[in-house]
């Protein structure tokens, strides 16, 4: 069953379609926030908040978790907010998937470097018709529920610029 026939993700934000994972996708994606290199930002700080609030945790005890228990925490456990579920969602594909994110953009010919796009690139919503021939790039190397889910996550990230990807989400 496919992401966009459970749930209207032109009504999701990431909260929700985090909640649609399943939970072997969750964990992973917890467990990349752990292992991406976020530099300054607070990401990790936001998923031990996260804990210590669900669970009842002092700040203490959740610190002297391991990193893997941590993300098991966040995966089963707690309902992230909309930042922290995007987040999560970025890190998956950052650690995890970041070949798909190469191929997406190369296939858009939009600069970027290994997946991220160029921080001089003046980005800009992409047409219908370009993103349909960058996504069934995407479907014929990658697996279908893979490729679903980064293009829901752009889409639920980033209405704005890839609003094209709506159709293509909802089987339109």
């Amino acid at each position: 069953m496919s992401l966009g026939s459970r749930i209207d993700l032109s009504q999701c934000g990431p909260a929700q379609l985090w909640a649609s994972l399943e939970p072997e996708v969750r964990l992973a994606a917890a467990r990349s926030l752990y292992a991406h290199d976020w530099g300054e930002a607070p990401t990790r700080r936001e998923a031990d908040f996260a804990i210590m609030q669900g669970m009842r945790f002092r700040e203490s005890a959740v610190r002297q978790l391991s990193a893997d228990k941590r993300a098991s925490y966040v995966a089963r456990s707690i309902r992230p907010s909309d930042s922290l579920a995007g987040s999560m969602l970025l890190a998956l594909h950052l650690e995890q998937r970041r070949g798909m994110l190469s191929a997406f953009l190369e296939a858009l010919k939009i600069p970027h470097d290994s997946g991220l796009i160029a921080e001089d690139h003046d980005m800009k919503p992409p047409s219908a018709a370009a993103l349909a021939k960058a996504a069934k790039v995407l479907r014929d190397q990658f697996p279908a529920d893979e490729v679903e889910l980064y293009l829901a996550t752009l889409y639920v990230l980033d209405r704005v610029t890839w609003a094209g990807l709506e159709p293509l989400l909802n089987g339109k």
